[in-house]
């Protein structure tokens, strides 16, 4: 004969403030069913706030992703034309909401039969050097090319201006990039200067096609070189996804998901090398300067002399550097700014054995990134600039464009505002 045990669930009172149906289970009997007071949390709506308070510099009606500054406290920032037209590519802004074109209006759009050299096709960033000079970077790539299309002849370029006391922001000179360098859809992204190294000093551009690259130009003779072509270390992770305010993010078009393959991004100068992060990962590398200026290098000279100090824990667009050592790089999957130091001097731990402070640059082993500032209100910060103890960054929600949106929606919402945070320090030199 069987006998059948028919267990029924024991419905308990609910605790006040409790909203759940159904107690918990044992371990968890009598556990709150919604509690977000346990560390870190104080509310379902918060996270945690890192660093000091950020004080809005600008607000701009479209997302920018360039930001600079002149050593006057203008702030200048680049509307690119990625996704679209836009009335002008550079502006100065006057007060917190007001710009106008820079350096005129005049250079924002080429007209008809015009050198596409001498006005702006589609200007990603601009960035001053220690000489007062302003550049722009401009990938030469028009609003309405299709993706992976190559740069219009004579559209890819570096422009730098003076802008010295009476100078009207003239046009010093222009660095078109040859047209040979530009196959497979080569986009210039982002610019740093060193007007020292060399005779004349050299630019240094990021790529950021799929296939990734680092450009540069001797200041001095004119002459262009495209290093790391199509390698690891500037190309995407194979399948990257990212994260976005707790959302997986993807590459778009229309109702076909593929993935982000945005190679090298963002750029720095520090302590004697170029940086640079690979924006769909999460990895950044650095090489010596002066490896990269070395035209009689072979390419395979060029990736051995490549360093990689590993992942830093985010999807980054933006790198800027100080004068005491540290690289600064924008989180954009942590709503943050990071920071690395690069000088053992500046170093206020142990790390692998090695005590803190000292003399020379830190071991790529000894790397620690860190948090600067952590806040809801950086929403992808992109482009970051240094003066004055300030770091300065514009944010653009990038990640709510169309093409990283499900059927192209463009979930970016205005005023798009940019910020500085206090770091005590000025722009590396």
């Amino acid at each position: 004969m069987w006998i059948y045990y028919l267990f029924l669930p024991v419905l308990l009172p609910v605790a006040q403030g409790q909203d759940c149906l159904y107690p918990m289970c044992p371990p968890f009997q009598g556990a709150p069913c919604n509690d977000n007071s346990t560390v870190p949390y104080s509310s379902p709506d918060d996270f945690t706030i890192i660093g000091a308070p950020l004080q809005a510099v600008h607000e701009s009606s479209s997302p920018p992703t360039g930001l600079a500054l002149d050593n006057s406290n203008h702030i200048y920032l680049t509307y690119p034309r990625n996704t679209g037209q836009t009335p002008s590519n550079v502006v100065i802004a006057k007060n917190f909401t007001a710009e106008e074109p820079w350096p005129n209006a005049a250079i924002q759009n080429c007209t008809a039969g015009q050198d596409p050299s001498t006005c702006f096709i589609n200007v990603q960033n601009v960035v001053l050097d220690s000489q007062d000079q302003m550049w722009a970077v401009d990938s030469g790539i028009p609003y309405n090319a299709t993706s992976g299309s190559n740069a219009i002849t004579g559209g890819a370029k570096v422009m730098a201006f003076n802008l010295s006391a009476g100078a009207n922001n003239s046009l010093i000179r222009t660095y078109t990039i040859p047209e040979e360098l530009l196959h497979d859809g080569a986009n210039a992204n982002d610019v740093r200067i060193n007007n020292t190294l060399g005779v004349g000093g050299f630019a240094f551009v990021t790529d950021e096609s799929k296939y990734g690259s680092i450009l540069a130009v001797n200041l001095s003779s004119g002459q262009w070189t495209r290093r790391l072509f199509n390698t690891s270390v500037v190309k995407a992770d194979d399948g990257y996804v990212g994260s976005y305010n707790g959302q997986p993010v993807y590459s778009w078009n229309g109702t076909t998901k593929s993935f982000i393959n945005t190679g090298s991004d963002g750029i720095a100068l520090q302590s004697g090398n170029v940086y640079w992060g690979v924006l769909a990962s999460r990895r950044f590398y650095y090489v010596p300067q002066s490896v990269i200026a070395d035209y009689s290098l072979s390419d395979e000279d060029v990736l051995n002399a490549v360093v990689y100090p590993g992942q830093l824990g985010s999807e980054q667009a933006g790198l800027t550097a100080d004068d005491k050592g540290r690289l600064y790089l924008t989180a954009s999957e942590q709503n943050a700014i990071y920071y690395v130091d690069t000088l053992q001097q500046y170093v206020t731990e142990e790390v692998n054995g090695t005590p803190a402070g000292g003399t020379g640059l830190v071991e790529p082993d000894n790397y620690v990134v860190k948090t600067l500032v952590r806040s809801a209100l950086i929403q992808h910060a992109d482009s970051a600039a240094i003066l004055d103890g300030w770091l300065y960054f514009c944010t653009n929600q990038l990640e709510y464009s169309p093409n990283r949106q499900y059927n192209n929606t463009d979930r970016r919402k205005g005023p798009f505002r940019s910020y500085r945070v206090w770091i005590g320090a000025g722009p590396a030199i």
